[in-house]
């Protein structure tokens, strides 16, 4: 079990998504666990702010 970064619930199962941390120790970004319903949150909210994703052929 991990607890969820947003909603601080602890899962069994959480999604990996990787978030801009501009630190020392991870230059690069790093991986942070969510929930699902967290996930389906950050979608919505993205989805809002900038519009759907095209599919590029």
């Amino acid at each position: 079990m991990a607890d969820c970064e947003l909603c601080t619930l602890a899962k069994p199962t959480l999604v990996p998504i990787k978030v801009q941390v501009h630190t020392l120790p991870n230059p690069e970004g790093a991986y942070k666990g969510v929930c699902t319903s967290c996930l389906d949150s950050l979608e919505a909210a993205y989805q809002e702010r900038f519009g759907k994703a095209e599919e590029k052929k």
